[in-house]
């Protein structure tokens, strides 16, 4: 962890632990953090300060797939939509974290890149960000989910 990076203040501020569904020796699966975008929507950061993918050892490598598959599955049946989009830009914060957003077709305004301006709307207060007891909700069914099928 690294005192400039805001992925790694997280990880160390004990304020987001109701966030954290999932986490492992080099995984933590969290909730996005208010205002969220829309319950369910989650991020998969290493623990350790990783710039990008390229940038794994080889066990980080080798768990990645099988860690982001299972988040994915765990997200998609806890929120009930048919498809989870990920997206791992690296630029607001040079920590690997993957954005895995539900996708909900019955959400207009939420279809492929749509989800950017989704996103940014609720950052400057254009859309209602998601109610807390909905990412409760979410973050305690993908916990029970990761938990069930996941062994790391």
């Amino acid at each position: 962890m690294t005192s400039a990076c805001g992925v790694c203040e997280i990880h160390r501020n004990s304020g987001f632990a109701d966030l954290v569904a999932w986490e492992s020796e080099r995984w933590i699966l969290r909730h996005h953090a208010s205002p969220a975008p829309m319950a369910g929507w989650f991020l998969l950061d290493t623990k350790r300060h990783v710039p990008s993918a390229a940038d794994f050892h080889a066990d980080e490598e080798g768990e990645f797939a099988v860690v982001l598959g299972a988040a994915m599955r765990a997200i998609r049946s806890a929120v009930d939509v048919p498809r989870v989009y990920v997206i791992m830009y690296g630029e607001g914060a040079q920590h690997l974290h993957a954005h895995l957003i539900p996708r909900d077709p019955s959400q207009v305004g939420t279809a492929a890149w749509e989800v950017a301006d989704w996103y940014r709307a609720v950052e400057t207060g254009k859309r209602t960000p998601a109610q807390a007891s909905d990412i409760a909700r979410a973050v305690k069914r993908v916990s029970d989910g990761m938990r069930s099928t996941l062994r790391l």
